[in-house]
């Protein structure tokens, strides 16, 4: 019940005081709300202890590079993990600091118009899974999130350092958004990107695209190979079978459908969705091995602009149905996750029961001065 009571006031918390953000008219009281909507799920991340399954692994490096062992991690993620123990800061500020950075990155990309749809769908969709879990990854994916907008304004340096920066953190994860740069924005037929979900999604179930598909990466990278042999080359466990995939990708390609529309109101719009498109092929490669939700990961937050975008295309009368079953939709997965508690779900992501650095009672060195 705590869990479910702390999860349950992030989501809802930092979603009310986005909304008034958004409507309030004074400005004094836009930055209040806006401060408090981004230090509640802050504060949340910051303080956790054990929520996350990468969590000890990041302490085992933190103490690991405090004593000068050799740690084959970015040099950015690297730096910090030094600055904080030459400090004589504890581990629990290596969290501080990442968690801190990831919200700042992607509060600055949400568009204001919307800020409270988009504040919501981040938490349920990208929050909870991934920035409680992949440290050096989120952050990579924030910063480039935020660059995004510079895809649209065509300006090639200042996204390039952006991914300088992001590289810095999380190499793979950078490439990614960087190689897209590109392509981004062509205008592409909405029944060409339909067909291309939908054919992916049959191709995954009665063929081996996805074995193909890795097997060629670990040929031009071969430090990969040993994922080959691992547990992430199995499917990804959703706990509700094909249902909960099949409705994301049904949503999915609603919002592709209505693409057109959406863009005509919303020109950025166009790099979202095509990155959205993106996301939704990793959704369904990982059906047949969990390694590609590091695929969806990359562009995992275009989720959130595009279905803020289609949402808004809505006249006030109407959108509240779509943005009503999207957001049910949504947040039941990602409570039917917090019920799972320790079981592994896609690629091994899954969220403990919350506990915190004050509470927990262990004698493990988390949290000393």
């Amino acid at each position: 019940m705590f869990t479910y009571s702390i999860y349950n006031f992030i989501i809802f918390g930092a979603t009310f005081f986005a909304y008034l953000y958004e409507k309030s008219a004074s400005k004094k009281n836009q930055i209040l709300f806006l401060i408090i909507s981004f230090l509640i799920p802050f504060f949340f991340l910051a303080i956790r202890y054990d929520v996350g399954n990468d969590y000890h692994n990041y302490v085992e490096y933190f103490y690991k590079i405090a004593d000068g062992a050799i740690v084959l991690k970015e040099p950015g993620y690297l730096l910090i993990n030094i600055i904080i123990a030459d400090l004589g800061l504890n581990v629990q500020w290596l969290f501080v600091f990442f968690g801190f950075f990831t919200m700042l990155f992607v509060y600055m990309a949400l568009p204001k118009d919307g800020f409270a749809i988009g504040v919501f769908l981040f938490i349920v969709i990208f929050y909870f899974l991934w920035a409680y879990t992949s440290l050096r990854e989120t952050l990579a994916m924030a910063i480039m999130f935020y660059a995004s907008k510079y895809i649209y304004q065509k300006r090639f340096l200042p996204y390039f350092l952006l991914f300088l920066l992001a590289m810095m953190f999380h190499i793979m994860i950078a490439l990614l958004l960087l190689i897209i740069y590109p392509i981004a924005n062509k205008k592409t037929n909405r029944f060409f990107l339909i067909i291309v979900v939908i054919g992916t999604f049959i191709m995954v179930q009665f063929t081996d695209v996805a074995h193909s598909i890795v097997e060629s990466v670990v040929m031009l990278f071969p430090k990969y190979s040993w994922y080959l042999n691992s547990k992430y080359m199995l499917p990804a466990g959703t706990s509700a079978g094909l249902l909960g995939p099949i409705i994301k990708i049904f949503i999915g390609l609603i919002v592709i459908f209505f693409k057109d529309k959406v863009i005509r109101k919303y020109p950025e719009a166009n790099i979202a969705i095509n990155l959205y498109v993106l996301a939704l092929l990793g959704s369904i490669l990982l059906l047949d091995i969990s390694i590609f939700s590091r695929f969806e990961a990359a562009y995992m937050l275009f989720f959130i602009l595009s279905i803020g975008y289609f949402i808004k295309t809505f006249d006030k009368n109407t959108r509240i149905v779509p943005l009503f079953l999207i957001s049910l939709f949504y947040y039941l997965m990602l409570m039917r996750y917090v019920d799972m508690a320790t079981a592994d779900i896609d690629n091994g992501i899954y969220l403990r029961p919350y506990r915190t650095i004050f509470n927990t009672q262990t004698n493990e060195p988390v949290f000393i001065p």
